[in-house]
C-alpha cells in the first residue's frame, strides 16, 4: 500500500524569497529524507533519502554585498552574571569583532559586537549591536524586630524594590516592600535583597485595527520598519475576506528570510500569534506573502488616513510601504515585547525575635490590711467600691518597661469575694543581674486576700515582656515599703512560685519586711512612695495624712482611694482608733521618732 504525497501538504515546498541570491554555477539540490528521526526500522538505514538537481533563474546572481543580522537571545541589558548568545545570519564563515569564528557566540560583558558573514553569494556585514550592563545595588540595611508572645513582628529594610526570602540563598520569596510583618509563633530569620530593574515591555503598536478608509486586497505589498534594538514580535491582527491559508513573512532589507508562518484563518478579524525574534536593522519588510495557488491574501488594507511613521515604542518604527506612504497593508495592532533584566544585591539577614514571656506565681502580704486572726488581708477598698479598674502606678509617675503599664481589670473580677477577693494593685519589677538597680520589666497586678498576685483577669499568673533568664524580683506598693529578692532567680515560661510572705524567702538588705505573726509583710506607712519612711523631719510621711484630713481639723475623716490610707480601709484618719499616723511611728520606732526606715531596694 503506497503513501500519497502532494504539493498541497504542509512541508512539501520550499519558499525562496525574491531577494535571495544564487551563485554563478547555478548548481542546487533538493534533498528529501524519509524517517529523519529513525522512528521506524528499515532494511537499509542509509537508503532513506533522495536528491534532485534544480536550477534557479529568478534570484540575483552573486556575489553581493550588504547586511546580515545578529539575533540576541534576550534584551541588550546584562545583569550581574548574565550572558547573551549572539547568532549571525546563516553563512559559510564568520568573523566576529571578538575574533570568534562560529555562527554563535556567548558574551558576558557589555560592549559593541558585530560580525562579517561569508555566504555563497558574497560577504555581508551585520550592524553593530551594543550591550549595556545593569549593576547590582548595595545590600539593604535591615532593622530587626521583636515582640512578646506569638503574633506579627515588624521588620524593615532600606533601599528600593526590597524583596524578602526565607533563606540566605535561593529559598522562597515571602514578601516585597520595605516593611514586612510576619506572623510567628517562634523566633525566625529572614533575608532581604534590593533590586535594580530594566523593565520588561509589552506594548501594542502600529496602526489600530479598523474597517474604514480601505478595502480588501490581494496584492503583494510590503510594510517597511526599522528595528533600533532587538525585540519580539508576538502577534498582529488581520481582517480576512475569505477562509484560507495565509503565509506571513518577515525579511531583512536584502530579502533574507528572518521568519515566516503559515496559518489557515477564517473570515473576519484574526489575531496571528507569531513570536518572531526581530534583529536590529533598517528597512525590514513584512507582509502577507502568496507564493502559490494554495495561499491567498484577500486581506484589508488602508488607502487613506495613513500617517507614517508608526512608533514601535522604544524598539523602532514602521516607516512606510512598498507602495508609498499613503497605504497601510494588512497587519494591525502589533504586539511587541522585550525581556526585563534584574540585578539583585547581596541578601541581608533580619531577625524576627518572638520572646516567650516568663511567668511568676507571686505571693505577698501587706501589713496595712493584714488580719492576724484570719491570716487574710481585708478587702475594704473593694467593698467600698474604691478600687480603680486601671492600675494607678503609671499615673503616679512610675516608669514602665517591656510592655508594662496601663494594665486593667474588670468589674467582674472586682466582684469576686472570699479568699480571692481583690485587696489592691501592686507593682512588680524584674531587675537585671548583675545590676539590680536596672529595671528590665514591669507589671502591675492584683493582690488577693490570701496573698496571691494575679493578672488583670483575676486568675492568671503574671507574665513579663522578657525571655527566660535570671532576674531579681521586687514588689512594691503605693504606701508600703517594697522588698526585693536577695539573689537573682531563674525565670522561664513555666510559672515560678515566689512567696515574699515566707520567712524562708531571703530579701535584699536588712529588715526589708516586717514579721506579722507567722508571716512576713511589707511595712506600711510610706505615704509618699519614695525610698524612706519618716515620722518627723523634711519629707516625712505623717504630714501628708494631716494635710489630707485638713491641717486645722486633725480629727476629720476623709474617704477615698488615697496613698495616705496606709491601712487600706478606705478612710484617712490622723487621730483616733485605726488612724493612719500611728503605724508610721511604730515602724520607724516608737521611742525613736526621728529614725528613718529605708526601703531595701537598690
Amino acid at each position: 500500500k503506497g503513501d500519497v504525497y502532494s504539493e498541497n501538504l504542509d512541508g512539501m515546498w520550499i519558499n525562496l524569497m525574491p531577494g535571495l541570491c544564487r551563485n554563478s554555477s547555478n548548481a542546487y539540490w533538493i534533498v528529501a529524507e524519509v524517517d529523519p528521526n529513525n522512528d521506524f526500522i528499515e532494511a537499509n538505514e542509509a537508503n532513506n533519502w533522495t536528491a534532485l538537481p534544480v536550477s534557479l533563474t529568478q534570484q540575483t546572481i552573486g556575489p553581493i554585498t550588504g547586511q546580515a543580522n545578529i539575533y540576541c537571545s534576550s534584551n541588550t541589558v546584562l545583569g550581574p552574571g548574565q550572558t547573551r548568545t549572539l547568532t549571525a545570519s546563516p553563512g559559510t564563515a564568520y568573523a566576529w569583532s571578538t575574533g570568534a569564528t562560529g555562527r554563535s557566540i556567548t558574551v558576558s560583558a557589555a560592549g559593541t559586537y558585530s560580525c562579517a558573514v561569508t555566504c555563497p553569494c558574497g560577504s555581508l556585514s551585520t550592524p553593530s549591536l551594543t550591550l549595556t550592563s545593569l549593576s547590582a545595588p548595595a545590600a539593604p540595611t535591615g532593622t530587626d524586630g521583636s515582640r512578646v508572645g506569638p503574633g506579627a513582628v515588624a521588620l524593615s529594610a532600606s533601599g528600593s524594590d526590597v524583596h524578602w526570602f526565607d533563606a540566605p540563598t535561593s529559598g522562597n520569596e515571602v514578601a516585597a516592600g520595605n516593611a514586612f510583618s510576619p506572623v510567628l509563633q517562634s523566633t525566625a530569620s529572614y533575608w532581604a535583597e534590593t533590586r535594580s530593574t530594566f523593565a520588561a515591555q509589552e506594548i501594542t503598536v502600529g496602526r489600530a485595527t479598523n474597517t474604514t478608509q480601505g478595502a480588501y486586497l490581494s496584492e503583494k505589498q510590503w510594510m517597511f520598519f526599522d528595528a533600533t534594538t532587538p525585540f519580539k514580535l508576538k502577534s498582529f491582527k488581520v481582517y480576512a475576506n475569505s477562509v484560507g491559508q495565509r503565509h506571513f513573512v518577515l525579511v531583512d532589507r536584502l530579502g533574507t528570510l528572518i521568519a515566516e508562518k503559515y496559518i489557515e484563518i477564517p473570515v473576519g478579524l484574526n489575531t496571528i500569534e507569531v513570536n518572531w525574534d526581530v534583529p536590529v536593522g533598517s528597512q525590514h519588510r513584512i507582509t502577507a506573502f502568496d507564493d502559490n495557488t494554495e495561499v491567498v491574501r484577500n486581506l484589508w488594507y488602508n488607502n487613506a488616513g495613513v500617517t507614517y511613521p508608526y512608533p514601535l515604542g522604544t524598539f523602532g518604527s514602521i516607516t512606510g510601504s512598498s507602495n508609498g506612504t499613503g497605504n497601510y497593508y494588512y497587519l494591525y495592532d502589533w504586539v511587541v515585547s522585550s525581556d526585563g533584566t534584574v540585578a539583585t544585591s547581596a541578601r541581608t539577614q533580619v531577625a524576627a525575635t518572638v520572646v516567650i514571656p516568663v511567668k511568676l506565681g507571686l505571693h505577698v502580704r501587706l501589713e496595712g490590711p493584714y488580719d492576724t486572726n484570719s491570716g487574710l488581708m481585708k478587702d475594704d477598698l473593694r467593698l467600698a467600691g474604691l478600687l480603680p479598674l486601671q492600675e494607678p502606678y503609671t499615673a503616679l509617675g512610675h516608669a514602665q518597661v517591656a510592655g508594662g503599664g496601663n494594665e486593667t481589670t474588670t468589674a467582674g473580677v472586682l466582684a469576686v469575694t472570699g479568699n480571692d477577693a481583690i485587696v489592691d494593685w501592686v507593682r512588680v519589677e524584674l531587675r537585671a543581674q548583675p545590676s539590680p538597680n536596672i529595671v528590665v520589666a514591669t507589671r502591675q497586678a492584683l493582690l488577693q486576700r490570701d496573698g496571691d498576685v494575679v493578672a488583670g483577669d483575676g486568675v492568671s499568673a503574671i507574665d513579663f515582656g522578657v525571655g527566660a533568664g535570671n532576674c531579681y524580683v521586687a514588689v512594691r506598693h503605693r504606701n508600703h515599703l517594697g522588698a526585693m529578692t536577695s539573689t537573682a532567680i531563674a525565670l522561664s515560661p513555666t510559672v515560678m512560685d515566689l512567696d515574699f510572705s515566707s520567712p524562708a524567702t531571703a530579701t535584699w538588705g536588712t529588715n526589708a519586711r516586717k514579721a506579722v505573726g507567722p508571716i512576713m509583710a511589707l511595712c506600711m506607712g510610706n505615704t509618699s512612695m519614695d525610698t524612706e519612711m519618716k515620722y518627723t523631719g523634711s519629707g516625712n510621711d505623717r504630714d501628708p495624712i494631716l494635710t489630707a484630713v485638713g491641717s486645722t481639723t486633725p480629727t476629720n475623716i476623709v474617704s477615698g482611694y488615697q496613698g495616705v490610707d496606709v491601712n487600706l480601709d478606705g478612710l484617712v484618719k490622723y487621730t483616733g482608733s485605726g488612724n493612719d499616723r500611728d503605724p508610721i511611728l511604730v515602724n520607724v520606732g516608737s521611742t525613736t521618732p526621728n529614725n528613718v526606715r529605708s526601703e531595701q531596694i537598690p
